[in-house]
């Protein structure tokens, strides 16, 4: 319980005018403050605003700035409405709420729960617990007998992508699928709940996209090119074909508090979860049931994406990117990296102001609609695929950047390792204790420092899995909260939680700054093909067991020839060379045949996704993918 005092003078700090906080603490604070007051949903006037604002801000800091605009598919709720009933529905609903929105309003509304993509439609029908919505959780719920046919799946939030959830419940025949977050994941169970502490009340609710972005991310009307600008007529799938790839079950999201209200009603089978804890499963009888009703068009609408440029001594680039829209004010995800990132825009303008001059030339971008799928840098890398594929050396993303003040780790495409770390030498830690790399370092243990394949869910996607570019995906830990896609993710609860001095904020804009530096001096040789070609051979013969011993050792032998021949000076990386020119088996889109996002984990990456798939038809097919792997590893490099 606040102290009389101590509220008075909190709420007087909030009072106070935007322009009076707006001179207190590092530029950082009145950055995210400005950023954060108005909400940033993507085929919004916010998104509008959104992008002016990041735009007049670059521009003041010396960067060329453009505002590429494109028309792309998006699907925006106007109305949303459940009741929760017992057994049957004939009495009085236990819980009701009806929810309008109204994407075109000036300024933006906060936007209510909703999953993005979730098809239109009203279903009334028994509930069932689904777990977490895993393939072996239905398959449980079929073994005890349950028949899955039109009921609506209750299921929790976590390990794994909320689209795979959905997806696997169309799969099973269910009519609609609620998504909510068990508060021993992210509520009462893991500490003190908003406000008095930093985790999720009974009452927030996670929005989210349950676009299936596992098989191919972006305008779902123009898979594997660019969309146009508005106005533009250019090439586009008719709504019948897009629509065909998109989910076709009802998806809401739901708060804990209604969850517990239909857990409450279900009839109790306590069977063994995949985690090994007890579960409990429905049906039986006198389940619960819900209305669901969801008016939510797929249309083309307009969205904003920000690139700022500073012009180098090369025309080579060096790109970092951070998503700017939000499910609603987003100050943690992305506001926290947007403002990262502009503050290294902010230090680099600086420096060229007084005649400096990048060795490549920088971008930053600003991507609007990642949330709704990945959308604008995918469309934005596909209408650039050429240029990108010559010239780009590196893409470096953010996204919810700024969870504390230490460095802990990264993932990235195998070879980047040694620019990392000297760009992490650049940079102090906050606590005094030397570098970003020497806490990395510490807290690796006897392994030391490693970077992580990086799956899918942020905007690297479309630069990695696309076009073969490698890539490093960056992020300050220590903090951490509840507020993930909530209404409250907010500059309230960064200045009380996440990072109330603003110190991680500041540190972010030092370590994209020191990047750029670091990537754009070292050109070609920033990347290391002997270091990524001793990486991989590592995975393959202690990530692959499922290949069998002989060909895991034929194929780490091959990357380790690759490492053998590497010469020291600069060279392209070899990933362009192991794209799979007609894409992944059952998603043309995905290109990297080294790993891939999981079809059914969506986030996290999964090794050699061809040899996977291979094995699952024969061992000649096995074999005869391996040996396609192994020359396009081995065959003839360009010359120096």
């Amino acid at each position: 319980m606040w102290s009389p005092l101590l509220r008075f003078v909190s709420l007087a700090v909030l009072a106070l005018p935007a322009a009076a906080q707006q001179t207190a603490g590092p530029p950082s604070r009145a950055l995210l403050l400005e950023l954060t007051s108005q909400a940033r949903l993507a085929g919004t006037s916010g998104s509008r605003w959104g992008a002016e604002l990041v735009a007049r801000k670059l521009d003041e800091a010396g960067w060329q700035v453009e505002i590429d605009s494109r028309e792309v598919l998006l699907s925006l709720p106007r109305r949303i409405a459940i009741q929760g009933y017992d057994a049957g529905g004939t009495a009085k609903p236990v819980f009701q709420r009806s929810e309008r929105f109204d994407p075109d309003a000036h300024p933006a509304g906060d936007v209510p729960p909703f999953n993005a993509w979730s098809a239109s439609g009203v279903v009334f029908a028994p509930v069932v617990d689904a777990g977490y919505g895993l393939r072996a959780d239905y398959e449980r719920l079929v073994a005890a007998g349950i028949d899955l046919e039109g009921t609506v799946a209750l299921a929790r939030y976590g390990r794994s992508y909320r689209g795979v959830k959905a997806q696997l419940g169309e799969e099973f025949g269910c009519a609609a699928v609620l998504l909510f977050n068990d508060p021993k994941d992210s509520g009462a169970g893991r500490g003190e709940v908003w406000p008095k502490g930093p985790w999720k009340p009974d009452w927030s609710v996670e929005r989210g996209s349950i676009s299936p972005m596992a098989k191919a991310p972006g305008d779902p009307s123009t898979p594997g090119w660019g969309s146009s600008a508005p106005g533009v007529t250019g090439r586009r799938l008719a709504p019948e074909e897009s629509d065909a790839a998109l989910p076709k079950v009802l998806c809401a999201p739901i708060p804990w508090r209604e969850a517990r209200e239909l857990l409450a009603r279900l009839t109790e089978y306590e069977m063994a979860g995949a985690d090994g804890e007890l579960q409990r499963l429905a049906l039986g009888p006198g389940p619960a049931h819900v209305q669901l009703e969801i008016n939510q068009p797929r249309e083309l609408r307009t969205i904003h994406n920000v690139i700022g440029t500073l012009v180098g001594e090369s025309d080579e680039l060096v790109i970092a990117g951070n998503h700017r829209d939000a499910w609603v004010r987003g100050a943690h995800d992305a506001g926290g990296g947007t403002v990262a990132l502009l503050r290294a825009a902010q230090r680099l303008g600086e420096r060229a102001r007084v005649g400096w001059r990048p060795q490549s030339t920088l971008k930053l971008c600003f991507w609007d609609a990642e949330e709704s799928g990945l959308i604008g840098s995918t469309e934005w890398a596909e209408a650039n695929a050429t240029l990108l594929r010559e010239k780009c050396l590196v893409y470096l993303n953010g996204d919810a950047v700024v969870g504390g003040t230490q460095f802990r780790g990264a993932s990235g495409a195998p070879g980047l390792l040694s620019t990392l770390r000297a760009a992490l030498e650049r940079v102090p830690a906050v606590d005094g204790t030397g570098n970003l790399w020497n806490g990395w370092q510490d807290a690796a243990g006897v392994n030391g420092p490693r970077l992580g394949l990086p799956g899918s869910g942020s905007d690297y996607t479309v630069f990695l899995h696309h076009l073969s570019l490698p890539i490093l995906d960056l992020t300050l830990s220590g903090s951490s909260g509840g507020q993930y896609h909530t209404r409250f993710d907010d500059y309230a609860q960064v200045t009380r939680f996440l990072d109330p001095t603003f110190a991680g904020h500041e540190l972010g804009g030092q370590l994209f700054a020191a990047l750029l530096l670091e990537f754009a001096e070292r050109g070609r040789a920033s990347f290391s093909e002997m270091d990524a070609a001793v990486r991989l051979a590592d995975v393959a013969r202690g990530e692959a067991s499922w290949l069998g011993d002989a060909r895991a050792e034929r194929l780490a032998a091959a990357f380790e020839e690759v490492a053998a021949s590497a010469r020291s000076t600069s060279r392209a990386p070899f990933y362009p060379r192991l794209a799979a020119p007609a894409g992944l088996p059952d998603r043309s889109w995905f290109k990297n045949r080294l790993w891939a996002p999981g079809l059914e984990t969506g986030y996290a990456a999964e090794i050699f996704p061809t040899l996977r798939s291979a094995a699952l038809v024969s061992d000649d097919a096995l074999d005869l993918e391996l040996d396609s792997m192994i020359a396009a590893l081995l065959r003839e490099r360009p010359a120096e």
